[in-house]
C-alpha cells in the first residue's frame, strides 16, 4: 500500500528511551514495562473470524459490517477447513507490547497521495466526473480503503490449530479444557524450558492432538522463529525486531477535509471525498457474494460471505423467455458502424422483442466511445520568392470519435407459464470468468450462447427432451441499474443487500435480489456495473472461494480535450476560489464574489496582448498593405510606358516588319 501520510523527521524527534526516531505527525506512548498478554480462544465458525492484530478495523462499520475482514487470506483459509475438514478453529497467542504509536490528528498528507486528490478534484470541476471515478478506483488500489492511525509495536507469537468439530461437540461441556490443550500443545513446540514430554501431558491434550487436522504457528517480529528456539531467546530479540501487533484506523474518505487539502476548494474536496468513498463501496459490492452460509443446510454457497435467507427451500422454478439488445447512435460520424455488433436479436421472436407472456426488463444501459480512423489530405501552402505560393499535398490518418448507447433486455414471465415453453438455462460464462455448469469456457450439450454487452456468453437452448438434464433452475437476472422482476414488487419488502447498502441511488420497482430460495451469482462486471444472475440454491457447489477483484472496474476513460478547463468555483456566498495558471492549485479569493471575477478575468488579460501590442500590429499590417500597393502601381505604369515607346519606334522605322513583341513578365502576387 502507498503511504497516505508524509513521514518527516526535520524535528529528529525520539522514543523516550532513545532507541527510535519518530515522525513529526506522529506522537508515541511508552509503555513503561514490557507486557505480556497470553490469550487462548475457540472460533467456532469461520463468519466469527477476525484478524489477530486488526480486531477494530475489522469491527468497523462504516460500510457493511459484516465484510470486514472477510477478505484477508486467514479469514479465507480458515472457511476452507471449516467447510471440507468439518474443523472448528483454536487460537493461542502471546503478544509483547512496547509502545503505543498515535498519529496525530491533523498529520500532512504524502506528496504523491495530495497530488492524486488534487488531480480528482480538477477533473471533477472540468466535468470530467468518469475519469475522476476511474482515478478514485486507482487511487483505492493502490492506498486501500482504511488509513492506520494508531499501532501497538512489540511482537507476537500465534498458534492457529484446526481441529475436528466432532471433538468440540463431544466435549461441549468441557471447553475451557480444549483452549487449556491448545495453550499446552502452543508451549510444547515454544520451548519454554519445562522439558514436558508427550508421555507427560493430559489425556485431554492427547485427544486434542489425534483431532487437530492442520496447525499453524506464526512469528511477528523479533528474530525469526525455527523449531528449538527457546522462548527466551525469542524475546531477547524483540527491541530489534518491532512489528505492528494491534492496529486501528477509520475510512480514507474520513481524513480528505478541506484543511488536509487547501490546494482544493471547499466545495471540491467534498466531492472529491465522496468520489472515494463510491469507489470504495463498489470495491465492497463487486465482493460481497450474498447467498446461504450454513454449511449443513442443501442450500449451501461455498462462495458465500453474506447471509441472504436463501437456506430456506425454493418456492419455485421459472423459465427464461431470451435476451436481446438494442444499440442507437449517440454521436460521431458513423455510429452505426460501431452499433452493428452491440444490436442483438431474441431467437424466439426472430425481433427485439420478448415473447407472449414475457416482459421485457432492462437489465443495464451502457455508453460506448470508439475512435475511427480515416485518411484526410489537404493543401499546406506557405509563401515562396517573395511574392508566390507554394502548396504541398500533406496526408494524414485523423481519428472520428462515434458515441453509441445499447440497452440490454432480459425476458420475465408475466404469469403462470405453460411447461415446454420459453428457453432452458445452461449458465453463462465469459473472458476469465467460466461457465459454472459445465467448468470451461462453453454450453452444456444441445446449449448454445447468447451475447450481451461485450463478450457475456448466456448458454440457453429449446431443444427440452435433450437439453433438460444439463439445465439449472433459473431465477432472474438483476444489476446496479435494475431489480427482479421474478422477486416480487420491492414495497413491502427488503431491497436487498446490494441496493440496502451500496445502490441506494438506484431507485428501482423490484427489490436487487433472487426470489426466495434462490442464490445470486456473479454474471458480469459492465464497465463498473455487477450483473448477477439467480439459480436454485445448492444447485452449484463451488469448489473453491470466489477471488478477490481489485479495482479498477472502470474501463479506462477517453479524455476529452474539447472541453475548457474550469477556473473558478465559487458558493452562494461571498467565497470563490481562483485556479492558478503555473501550479495548477487553487487560491481563495479574497473580497466578495465580484472581485474574484475581476481577479479571473484579470489574469485571462495578461495571458493574452495589450491594447499597445494590438494597435502595434494594425499598424505594421496597414504599412505593409501600402508598400505593396505602391510596387504594384510603379510594375503596371512602367509596362505601359515600355509598351508606348516601341510602338513608337515602329513607326518612326516604318520597316514593314509586323510581328510579335516581347513583354516583360507578369507576376501574380500571393
Amino acid at each position: 500500500m502507498g503511504k497516505v501520510m508524509t513521514l518527516n523527521y526535520s524535528q529528529c524527534r525520539t522514543t523516550e528511551d532513545g532507541e527510535y526516531l519518530i515522525p513529526n505527525d506522529v506522537f508515541l506512548v511508552p509503555l513503561k514495562k514490557s507486557t505480556v498478554e497470553i490469550h487462548s480462544e475457540i472460533i467456532e465458525d469461520w463468519l466469527s473470524y477476525t484478524d489477530a492484530f486488526s480486531k477494530s478495523i475489522n469491527a468497523e462499520a462504516s460500510y457493511l459490517t459484516v465484510l470486514n475482514g472477510r477478505f484477508s487470506t486467514g479469514s479465507q483459509e480458515t472457511k476452507t477447513h471449516n467447510v471440507y475438514d468439518e474443523t472448528v478453529t483454536t487460537r493461542v497467542q502471546v503478544l509483547h507490547h512496547i509502545y503505543s504509536v498515535k498519529a496525530q490528528p491533523s498529520f500532512t498528507f504524502h506528496n504523491d497521495f495530495r497530488h492524486q486528490l488534487v488531480s480528482i478534484g480538477n477533473q471533477l470541476e472540468n466535468n470530467q466526473s468518469r475519469i475522476a471515478e476511474y482515478m478514485a478506483e486507482m487511487l483505492v488500489l493502490s492506498y486501500g480503503t482504511h488509513v492506520l492511525t494508531g499501532v501497538e509495536a512489540g511482537a507476537s507469537l500465534i498458534q492457529e490449530d484446526q481441529v475436528k468439530k466432532k471433538f468440540l461437540l463431544d466435549n461441549e461441556a468441557k471447553k475451557a479444557s480444549i483452549t487449556a490443550s491448545a495453550s499446552v500443545t502452543f508451549f510444547h513446540k515454544v520451548n519454554v524450558g519445562i522439558g514436558t514430554s508427550m508421555e507427560g501431558l493430559s489425556n485431554m491434550t492427547k485427544e486434542y492432538l489425534v483431532n487437530t487436522v492442520n496447525s499453524k504457528l506464526e512469528s511477528w517480529g523479533s528474530v525469526p522463529f525455527y523449531p528449538g528456539i527457546t522462548l527466551q531467546k525469542w524475546q531477547e530479540g524483540i527491541p530489534n525486531g518491532l512489528v505492528a501487533i494491534g492496529k486501528s484506523g477509520l475510512p480514507l474518505p474520513f481524513f480528505i477535509t478541506p484543511d488536509a487539502l487547501p490546494e482544493l476548494p471547499e466545495p471540491t474536496v467534498y466531492r472529491v471525498a465522496t468520489t472515494v468513498e463510491n469507489a470504495i463501496r463498489l470495491y465492497y459490492a463487486i465482493n460481497t457474494h450474498p447467498g446461504c452460509v450454513e454449511p449443513s443446510s442443501k442450500n449451501f454457497n461455498f462462495q458465500a460471505n453474506v447471509d441472504d435467507g436463501s437456506c430456506q427451500n425454493p418456492s419455485t422454478n421459472y423459465t427464461f423467455g431470451g435476451i436481446f439488445q438494442e444499440c442507437h447512435g449517440v454521436s460521431g460520424q458513423d455510429p452505426e458502424k460501431l452499433c452493428q455488433s452491440y444490436r442483438i436479436q431474441n431467437p424466439l421472436t426472430g425481433s427485439y422483442s420478448c415473447p407472449k407472456n414475457y416482459s421485457a426488463v432492462l437489465l443495464h444501459e451502457e455508453q460506448r466511445t470508439a475512435n475511427q480512423p480515416k485518411m484526410e489530405c489537404h493543401q499546406q501552402c506557405h509563401s515562396c520568392w517573395l511574392v508566390f505560393k507554394c502548396c504541398n499535398k500533406v496526408c494524414g490518418i485523423r481519428y472520428y470519435p462515434s458515441t453509441v448507447k445499447f440497452f440490454a433486455y432480459w425476458c420475465a414471465a408475466a404469469g403462470p407459464i405453460a411447461q415446454s415453453t420459453g428457453f432452458l438455462f445452461g449458465g453463462l460464462y465469459s473472458t476469465g470468468n467460466e461457465n459454472p455448469v459445465t467448468n470451461t469456457y462453453t454450453c452444456p450439450a444441445y446449449f448454445f450462447p447468447l451475447v450481451l454487452f461485450d463478450n457475456l456468453k448466456v448458454c440457453v437452448s429449446n431443444d427440452y427432451e435433450m437439453g433438460s438434464r444439463f439445465a439449472v433452475p433459473f431465477g432472474g437476472f438483476f444489476s446496479c441499474q435494475s431489480g427482479n422482476p421474478l422477486a416480487g414488487l420491492r414495497e413491502g419488502q427488503s431491497p436487498g443487500i446490494l441496493q440496502d447498502f451500496f445502490y441506494q441511488d438506484s431507485p428501482t420497482k423490484y427489490p436487487m435480489k433472487c426470489p426466495s430460495g434462490h442464490s445470486q451469482h456473479k454474471a458480469y462486471l459492465s464497465d463498473g456495473c455487477e450483473i448477477l444472475y439467480c439459480l436454485q440454491a445448492g444447485t452449484l457447489f463451488a469448489q473453491q472461494l470466489a477471488p478477490i477483484k481489485l479495482p479498477p472496474f472502470l474501463r479506462t476513460p477517453s479524455p476529452n480535450g474539447n472541453l475548457s478547463e474550469t477556473i473558478l468555483v465559487s458558493t452562494e456566498g461571498s467565497q470563490a476560489w481562483v485556479k492558478i495558471q503555473q501550479s495548477g492549485s487553487w487560491r481563495l479569493a479574497n473580497g466578495t464574489y465580484g472581485k474574484a471575477i475581476a481577479l479571473l478575468f484579470q489574469r485571462n488579460d495578461n495571458l493574452g496582448l495589450s491594447n499597445g501590442a494590438i494597435a502595434g500590429i494594425c499598424v505594421a499590417v496597414i504599412a505593409i498593405l501600402v508598400i505593396f500597393v505602391f510596387i504594384a502601381v510603379r510594375i503596371r505604369r512602367y509596362k505601359i510606358r515600355g509598351y508606348q515607346e516601341v510602338t513608337n519606334e515602329h513607326l518612326v522605322n516604318n520597316d514593314g516588319n509586323y510581328g510579335t513583341t516581347e513583354t516583360l513578365p507578369e507576376f501574380s502576387a500571393a
